[in-house]
């Protein structure tokens, strides 16, 4: 222990600097260091950057820190150094992009980096970045910028590297998100029409009461007046401007007119056969098909039906093969040729993240199941709750705890948890614990228990209420704890006495209050 929970809150902005701000119940604020004393004296009210939609589960920026003085907000680094001097008026890290700040210095916004160097000048009423996301992160993302005028709103545009592509004379801007180019692909409105702009360079003239980009075939609807029609990202005409409606089904378009439904292919030429959609599945070069009765199937890329539209739903899984529903038995799986591979039998039926593993549940039964590969059932457990962590999958229940490798070995907890001192048993209807010569450390006495986990320690649980007991087997903390959700009740996480909980933000907290 190295801060005592007196505490109403801390925040640990980085978990690599031992940085603690901390407030008690009287609102006071202090930042402690790994001997739980203060630091940073000589700042006023030192405060983390929260971060707002970046991919990470520490939501506060990681090598700065924001202080006051004399009303006004600077940045230090984790060392106490000054990066910024006091002369901002708000301070905010800019949403989905870490390690760059918003700040708003004489009424007016700009962007500056972890190290106090300005990257968008102080020019702006408002900042937000486009979204963009690649390579798991939003580095790549531009920022649409805003001023107001006499005339109302005016949007320009910002890239990446911080050069500006727009001027704010636009009534709206929004970036296709769906295209992963080095390009950036612009919808802009300027005087309630709409166009196109790529990079700096306008594509498709302010011709349109709208556009809107379909990622499953890289194209636009584009409204002019009451009617519609559909360009490619150079504004080539694909269909003509002269249909009452425009909808995208898969790889075809069906454009509506006053008299009748026509189907085109992306190259804008008619299509004549029984579907209404085809949605392609490139790993297996095969179409998912839906035809006129909304019953799916599968076609060949040479337009022939390989399996019949006979289906409620298809969905690809993986390698060759589909999960599929068949009107009056249930969900099961086909391959590409139509051959059943595992039966209609499921109520759900889906793949377990990225692996190739399938987890099946039979309500009436009660049961859940994990299949492999090959389409056999692996482990079936009644009323069971299945995990997905980072080397295997978790299947358990009241009764039993099951571990499969991501290649669909079923292996033994002892296989798993390899370097744990003893491990869960289920012995005369309660669980106690063993180590790994098999010899019983823990009497079998408890309704349930978890494993180790990676602190060293597990739940112990008792007429619904928890406890704890440390990698050699001793009770630190009587079964005494009650959840009040059955989440909650599920596997809680222990460290010490602490169990682990979220704030309203979904950070990580550990307490000790019921």
């Amino acid at each position: 222990m190295i801060i005592e929970s007196k505490y109403q809150n801390i925040i640990i902005p980085n978990p690599t600097k031992a940085v603690f701000l901390v407030r008690d119940f009287e609102g006071n604020t202090q930042v402690l260091n790994e001997e739980g004393k203060e630091i940073f004296t000589e700042y006023e009210n030192v405060q983390a950057i929260e971060i707002n939609g970046a991919t990470t589960s520490l939501p506060y920026e990681k090598s700065v820190l924001a202080y006051e003085e004399n009303g006004k907000i600077g940045l230090i680094d984790f060392t106490g150094k000054v990066v910024a001097k006091p002369i901002y008026e708000e301070v905010a890290s800019v949403k989905y992009k870490e390690g760059e700040i918003l700040a708003k210095k004489d009424g007016k916004y700009g962007v500056i980096n972890n190290k106090g160097i300005e990257l968008i000048p102080f020019e702006y009423d408002e900042i937000e970045a486009d979204k963009y996301y690649k390579d798991n992160g939003y580095s790549k993302s531009g920022y649409i910028v805003r001023k107001t005028t006499e005339e109302g709103y005016r949007y320009g545009y910002i890239n990446s590297n911080w050069n500006k592509l727009l001027d704010t004379e636009y009534s709206s801007i929004s970036r296709i998100l769906d295209i992963e180019k080095e390009d950036i692909y612009l919808i802009v409105a300027k005087d309630g029409r709409y166009g196109l702009i790529k990079n700096k360079n306008v594509e498709i003239d302010f011709s349109y009461q709208s556009i809107e980009y379909n990622g499953d075939t890289n194209l636009l609807a584009i409204q002019r007046g009451e009617q519609y029609g559909v360009l490619d990202l150079t504004g080539r005409t694909i269909i003509n401007i002269e249909y009452k409606s425009i909808q995208f089904n898969g790889i075809y378009i069906l454009a509506k007119s006053y008299t009748e439904d026509i189907y085109f292919n992306q190259k804008g030429e008619k299509v004549e056969n029984s579907y209404i959609s085809m949605t392609e599945v490139q790993e297996e070069k095969v179409y998912i098909t839906i035809n006129e009765d909304s019953l799916y199937g599968l076609t060949n890329t040479k337009g022939e039906n390989i399996v019949p539209n006979e289906y409620l739903y298809i969905e690809y899984a993986f390698d060759t093969y589909f999960i599929a529903y068949k009107e009056g038995k249930g969900l099961g799986v086909i391959d590409k040729d139509g051959n059943t591979a595992k039966e209609f039998e499921y109520d759900t039926l889906s793949r377990v993240g990225e692996n190739k593993l399938l987890k099946g549940i039979d309500i009436k039964k009660g049961t859940t199941c994990i299949i492999s590969e090959e389409m056999k059932e692996i482990v079936s457990l009644e009323n069971a709750i299945v995990e997905e962590q980072d080397e295997y999958i978790e299947i358990y229940n009241d009764k039993s705890i099951k571990y499969i490798a991501r290649n669909g070995e079923l292996k033994t907890a002892k296989d798993i948890l390899s370097n744990n001192k003893i491990y869960a048993v289920y012995k005369n209807n309660k669980w106690g614990f063993e180590n790994k010569s098999g010899n019983i450390i823990v009497e079998p006495e408890y309704d349930y228990v978890t494993e180790l986990n990676m602190y060293g320690f597990a739940g112990i649980r008792k007429n619904d209420k928890w406890g704890v007991i440390d990698e050699n087997g001793k009770v630190i903390y009587e079964c005494n704890f009650e959840f009040e959700t059955e989440e909650d009740m599920a596997k809680p996480e222990f460290i010490g006495k602490y169990y682990k909980t979220y704030t309203e933000n979904g950070e990580i907290y550990y307490t000790d209050k019921n």
